[in-house]
This record gives structure tokens, sequence and C-alpha cells, in this order.
């Protein structure tokens, strides 16, 4: 019986855990489909700004996503990086969103975000989570945490905590980021 029970568990656990494989083609379905757990989610959430990541427009691109709040201290020693991101994949296959889930009541104002995106050089497009629906979508649970997203929006990589250049956490992040662009380019 035990012996059942073990294959039973196996058998189960294979598809979830070759489908959550980084190295898996997950995002190698169609380039118009955008399917991952934020599909239906970043359409409606507000912008700030003019600058909005519809998800029509990121339908095969690879997208790394950032989850951060303005007041919190991990996520503002991240900016370094996250600005070297940015500049790095600007004019390529890679969009880099940000998506502010409010930790503090400061932050749940849509100006005060408005105004730290302003004063803090961010110069791609930031989504408004008040509710945390994106925060939720995804099944984030820290500030700051980065995500990979293959071309068809499943998470194929996940970074937590801080972000810094030439650390370890760095180098594997971009070479997740280039595996994705690979993966289906």
């Amino acid at each position: 019986m035990r012996l059942l029970w073990v294959w039973f568990l196996a058998v189960m656990a294979f598809p979830i855990a070759q489908s959550a494989h980084p190295a898996s083609p997950a995002g190698a379905g169609h380039p118009g489909h955008w399917n991952g757990p934020l599909k239906g989610v970043l359409n409606q959430l507000d912008w700030v700004g003019n600058r909005r990541a519809k998800e029509s427009d990121l339908a095969g691109q690879v997208v790394v996503v950032e989850f951060w709040a303005f007041q919190c201290v991990n996520c503002q020693r991240s900016l370094p990086a996250v600005r070297q991101l940015s500049a790095r994949y600007r004019d390529s296959d890679v969009r880099l969103i940000g998506i502010h889930t409010p930790e503090l009541p400061d932050e749940r104002v849509a100006d005060n975000v408005t105004k730290a995106v302003a004063r803090d050089s961010i110069d791609f497009p930031v989504a408004l989570d008040p509710d945390g629906e994106a925060w939720e979508a995804i099944g984030n649970q820290y500030w700051p945490c980065f995500y990979v997203l293959d071309r068809a929006g499943k998470v194929s990589y996940k970074h937590v905590g801080e972000l810094h250049q030439g650390t370890p956490g760095w180098d594997e992040f971009v070479k997740r980021i280039e595996a994705a662009r690979a993966a289906s380019s």
C-alpha cells in the first residue's frame, strides 16, 4: 500500500514539477497568447502617468516584474539594479514593469506613488495595485520581489529580496532573463 501511495504522489507531482522547471519551454507557445498568472489583472489596474503595459503588448515579450512599495527600504536599495535592468533592456524584447502594492497607509495614495516614481526617476510602466490583485494573482509575499515571465506570461523565475549588481543573485537573475529570451526566440 505504501509503495502505491508513493507511486501515486510521484505521478501526480511530475507534471507540476515539469511545468514549473525554469528550463522548460513553457513560453514556447503562440506569441500572441499571454496566459500567465497576471492575465486579466494588468489591464484592470491603474497606471502612473501615461505609461501602461497592456497584456496585448506584453504577449511575445519577456517581462520582468518588480513588486515594490515606495517606502520599503529594501526596494529603495534595489533601485540602482532596477535602473540598470531598465537601461540594459530598453531597446530589446524584454519589458520591465513595476507593480506598486502598498504596505503602509501613505503608499495607498496614488499621488504619493506618482511623486515617488518621479523622484526616483523610474522610467518604466508602474501599475497601482492598492487592493493587492496582482500580488494575489501571482502569489507574491515579499517586497521587493522580482519575476521573469516568459513570452506566454508564465513565471519562469523568481528572485525574492534586494537585487544588487555584481552579486550572485544579480548574475542568476540576468542569466534567467537571457534564458527566457533564448527559449522562444
